[in-house]
């Protein structure tokens, strides 16, 4: 133990001075009376307050003086030597990725780890400086360089667990940056060292130190839910793996629009992995729900979400006499409902539909909505214009920010001769090109999509082309574009840019929470970040009056995270793992004087009490109990009838010290008569 103020063991010199006060009286004068009958408990006090007598020891004295020996220990504020995990300037990284939410630590290792990280608050020295960070897919700074344990405490309240991937390196940067200048700076990192690119190896100017939480956990996840078409039938396939050292057989449910499809059970290995496949499903399924039936420490990942084709469709009008190689592939995409009608039969108020295709036929005017133009007549558009047919030799790929020729080959045409002269409107990019003139034109003009083919497909060998089909159906989806890009799953944590049709004025997110987030206007939309629960998201979109709806979904499917056993270490290059009190950093003084200043408090409360004891006179033989004690000022003793047991008690303990007063009397009296000859005539008495 040190002690950081040596000069208050002066104030010791009050000790002393309370022995003094006890072996000190007032001297009062001699006087003659005839009888010392009715001052029996006046001599009492006389024996004690002869000077220089025998010091007496009583309960106050040695209360007194335990008082003043604390109050020194309090002066000189003592303080021990304890061991921490932090000290100095220390920023710790509180892991809060989807496998914290294991619950194979009570209650769930997150809230064990805050829990840890709490316990370091509290044993901050006074220069001590704590740092919090979340480490999810994008990490925040909860507090930084503080050393107010409330404000500490408050932030690390706020943190919450996700459904995300841990970000180590964008973590340990974060920290860095915090940490530059400082001195004596630390990392600590607190969960279960599940993170991104775990196989890469960090570097840190700082030591870093890592401290697990948890235990290996079994757990089974799904990780893949899909489907496609085999032969013609709609099938549903999942992936299933078992993170166990035991075989276990999984029940598997399947849910097809809402509805009960089917339950299968898969056996797996220990660590094995398996496929489930369901079929035939209903042709017009939208949307899959799969779910594990298994009682694990983690549950997000026993549930997963998945689309079938495009969650959106759109109303396509095709103006054709009978253009069978357009029709079969327009209904052959998952987000078109296809209408078809003869251009002798065509009129303007025909009604609003997301996409018209107008073969070989220019309108009287334009429809409002996305256009696509095949083989158009000679006249002007509002995509430019079309001039007279001419022969065209070398095909080339032009320019295609839209990704319409993605997976498409041009080199197998071999039959295209001829096409019309287009002249594009400065807005559309040429994206299928000649020296003649362009054969595709693509772009967005006033909040539409518009397109055109400038040759007749009957003319060339494109729709028998494997790549025709490929080039419709990027077409149509960038004509009707899904809500988000691929096939509409999305990992926790990621912000979604919302692709929205064009003519929508407003666009709304809704989660699984039902909370619904109007990302646009302005336009371009912002992106959706509140992704981080598991389940389906609705996008709706008011396009020209109507309201479109799609989906997408959050699914986990992150094996590093259901993998519940904790990291061995984390990579980062000569990091060191902390467990429990073993590998402490260090070595801080922490003060204990407010301890001893609490039990002074008590030591004080005693005094009083055994002090305010002494005013309680005794009950007369002769009162009655009902009658309440009076007190030597005068004052009611409410206390005896308001607590009869405390009175009782009281009383009890009085009657025990008057015995063993009178037993001491009677043998002191007995050992003066021996020592002394008992004096004759007048007493002399002091007063």
């Amino acid at each position: 133990m040190s002690i950081l103020v040596p000069a208050a063991l002066a104030f010791s010199a009050i000790i002393p001075v309370i022995l003094l006060l006890y072996f000190m009286r007032p001297k009062r004068q001699e006087r003659i009376v005839g009888s010392t009958l009715l001052w029996q408990q006046a001599m009492q006090d006389l024996q004690a307050s002869r000077p220089w007598q025998r010091l007496r020891i009583t309960p106050l004295l040695l209360l007194q003086l335990l008082a003043a020996i604390i109050i020194v220990l309090v002066l000189v504020r003592p303080a021990i030597f304890m061991s921490s995990p932090v000290s100095g300037n220390t920023i710790v990284i509180l892991q809060s990725s989807a496998s914290m939410q294991a619950t194979d630590v009570a209650p769930s290792r997150f809230e064990k780890a805050k829990d840890t990280i709490s316990s370091f608050i509290d044993a901050l020295g006074p220069n001590d400086h704590l740092s919090l960070i979340s480490m999810a897919r994008t990490p925040q700074v909860l507090i930084a360089n503080s050393q107010d344990k409330t404000q500490l405490t408050n932030a690390l309240q706020h943190a919450r667990v996700t459904n995300q991937d841990a970000d180590l390196q964008q973590a340990i940067s974060l920290a860095s940056s915090l940490a530059a200048g400082q001195e004596n700076a630390q990392i600590m990192v607190v969960g279960d060292g599940h993170v991104m690119n775990s196989d890469q190896t960090l570097d840190s100017s700082f030591p870093v130190r890592y401290m697990s939480i948890g235990g290996d956990a079994p757990n089974v996840a799904l990780l893949a839910l899909s489907s496609r078409s085999l032969q013609g039938n709609l099938t549903a396939f999942a992936q299933v793996n078992n993170y166990s050292h035991d075989k276990r057989s999984i029940p598997v449910e399947l849910y097809a629009d809402g509805k009960l499809f089917g339950v299968k059970t898969v056996t797996l290995n220990a660590g094995g992995s398996g496929a489930i496949e369901w079929g035939p499903l209903p042709a017009r399924t939208n949307l899959l729900h799969a779910r594990l039936l298994s009682q694990d420490a983690m549950s997000t990942d026993h549930e997963a979400w998945s689309l079938v084709g495009s969650s959106i469709r759109g109303r396509v009008l095709l103006v054709s006499k009978g253009n069978m190689y357009l029709q079969t592939a327009l209904r052959l995409q998952s987000n078109v409902t296809l209408y078809t009608i003869d251009p002798s039969k065509y009129t303007a108020n025909i009604g609003t539909y997301d996409l018209t295709i107008f073969d070989g036929y220019t309108p009287t005017k334009e429809p409002a909505g996305n256009l696509l133009y095949v083989n158009p007549p000679t006249h002007s558009y509002s995509f430019g214009s079309s001039g007279p047919i001419e022969a065209v030799t070398h095909i080339s790929t032009g320019n295609d920010p839209q990704n319409l020729l993605s997976n498409v080959d041009l080199s197998s045409i071999h039959t295209m001769r001829a096409s019309h002269q287009l002249k594009p409107a400065l807005w559309a990019q040429s994206i299928i090109n000649t020296p003649e003139t362009p054969l595709l034109l693509a772009g967005e003009n006033n909040n539409r999509r518009i397109a055109v083919f400038g040759f007749d497909l009957h003319d060339t060998d494109l729709p028998l082309q494997p790549s025709f089909p490929i080039l419709i159906y990027n077409m149509v989806n960038w004509f009707l574009p899904s809500p988000v890009a691929g096939n509409g799953q999305v990992a926790p944590g990621t912000a979604v840019n919302v692709q929205t049709w064009p003519g929508a004025d407003q666009v709304t997110v809704t989660g699984p929470d039902q909370q619904a987030v109007t990302v646009g206007p302005p336009f371009p939309v912002t992106p959706y970040a509140r992704t981080n629960s598991v389940g389906i998201y609705q996008v709706s979109q008011r396009v020209h009056g109507h309201v479109l709806n799609g989906l997408f979904t959050v699914n986990l499917f992150n094996p590093n995270q259901s993998q519940l056993a904790p990291a061995k270490a984390i990579p980062v290059a000569h990091s060191t793992n902390v467990s429990g009190n073993k590998n402490t950093i260090s070595r801080q003084l922490r003060e204990i004087w407010p301890w001893i200043a609490a039990l002074l408090l008590l030591i004080l409360c005693a005094e009083w009490w055994l002090f305010s004891r002494n005013y309680q006179p005794q009950q007369s033989s002769q009162s009655t109990s009902g009658t309440p004690r009076t007190t030597m000022r005068g004052k009611t003793n409410q206390r005896s009838t308001r607590y009869p047991w405390l009175n009782s008690m009281q009383e009890q303990v009085q009657a025990s010290w008057n015995r063993t007063r009178r037993q001491s009397k009677k043998f002191r009296k007995r050992l003066r008569a021996r020592l002394t000859r008992p004096t004759k005539g007048e007493r002399r008495v002091n007063i």
